[in-house]
């Protein structure tokens, strides 16, 4: 049986470095045809809330969450969950309720995946209009490649 792979761009796309994630989705779509790591792999974007997070990832073998948030730094993370989604945990969002407490929401309906890996760059610029800041938009190429290894190794 093959396992069941979601990958899940979270943000809007009119609001700048917030729309990091559909853009990799994007990317990860584009890439599909010629890249055979990318087979079967459930492609999808997100506003983030919790009810479609957790039906777009229940069943899955491996959810990989791809997210931007607010920060001073440069470039992206790669954050294993649930382990490190505590209570004020590293996984941040700018959205009403933070991926954290869509995860404690999984937890207790049963509804988490496998195996949940979020992958986060780190943006500043969240007004209104679309495009990605330089620095965002650099780490899309290091962020679908680290995709396309997490899936191919499920």
């Amino acid at each position: 049986m093959v396992a069941r792979r979601v990958v899940i761009g979270i943000g809007n796309e009119y609001r700048r470095d917030d729309g990091f994630g559909p853009w990799v989705v994007a990317e990860l779509a584009a890439r599909r045809a010629d890249d055979p790591r990318l087979d079967g792999v459930d492609l999808r974007v997100s506003d983030g809330e919790p009810s479609r997070m957790l039906q777009a990832w229940s069943g899955a073998d491996l959810a990989v969450l791809v997210d931007v948030a607010a920060g001073d730094r440069t470039g992206w993370c790669e954050v294993s969950l649930p382990e490190d989604a505590g209570p004020g945990g590293p996984v941040a969002s700018g959205h009403a309720i933070g991926l954290g407490d869509t995860i404690r929401l999984a937890r207790v309906l049963d509804r988490l995946p496998r195996r949940l890996v979020a992958l986060v760059a780190y943006g500043r610029e969240f007004g209104f209009g679309p495009g990605l800041s330089a620095p965002v938009a650099a780490t899309i190429r290091p962020v679908t490649e680290r995709i396309c290894e997490l899936v191919a190794a499920s």
